[in-house]
């Protein structure tokens, strides 16, 4: 080839590259890849689970969950909102029942619990296997949410405690279900007592949480 033909050839390629431009190195190709990942990263960052592993999860288990559950809930963040563990604890209510997911919390119960300072807001929630699962601390509120659990073992990661365990004595081993016909708990006296057993058996908790998570 000759010098001329040299000349012309550099010429063409110099000016293919001024046109499309020098190829990207592999470094920047790694910052590139770098700004993506923080891009992403703070996306994923944003979105915080529900369960997070920087808290010890208390849930609370009752049948329907329309309304013992949701009251120990509310019970116990207003217990944990005056103590030590206020920002390290998480109380949540779940029931077991398929029929009453997604429906509103028992009204009867709401009134009267906001007449003791609680509002009760939302609806029932199923507790799925997730939450079992993450739950550092179980707590059942009837017969039907021990059998419940005890059937899923598999799931279960934390501890399971019968709410017997922190009331009184001589007290009946569940809180009264509000629904129970035999049970004639549809007065306004009848959901004031629900609401004293289960801040007597919350504070109770309280007391011993410690050496439970």
């Amino acid at each position: 080839m000759t010098k001329t033909n040299k000349t012309n050839s550099t010429s063409f390629f110099t000016r293919i590259k001024r046109r499309f431009g020098e190829p990207k190195s592999l470094g920047s190709q790694s910052t590139n890849r770098e700004h993506v990942n923080d891009r992403f990263g703070s996306i994923e960052h944003d979105q915080t689970p529900y369960y997070s592993p920087g808290l010890t999860n208390i849930l609370f288990l009752s049948n329907r969950g329309l309304s013992r559950a949701p009251l120990a809930r509310e019970v116990m963040r207003s217990l944990l909102h005056l103590s030590d563990h206020f920002g390290s604890v998480r109380p949540s209510a779940r029931g077991i029942s398929d029929a009453y997911d997604l429906c509103s919390f028992d009204k009867r119960m709401v009134q009267a619990a906001r007449k003791f300072g609680y509002e009760l807001l939302g609806n029932s929630r199923k507790v799925n296997m997730a939450e079992l699962s993450s739950a550092n601390l179980i707590i059942t509120l009837d017969e039907e949410t021990e059998k419940f659990v005890k059937s899923r073992t598999f799931y279960i990661n934390g501890q399971v405690r019968p709410i017997a365990m922190f009331l009184q004595a001589d007290a009946h081993p569940y809180i009264p279900d509000p629904f129970a016909r035999e049970a004639f708990l549809s007065t306004t006296a009848n959901y004031e007592q629900i609401i004293r057993s289960v801040e007597y058996s919350c504070g109770k908790l309280m007391r011993y949480l410690p050496s439970l998570v």
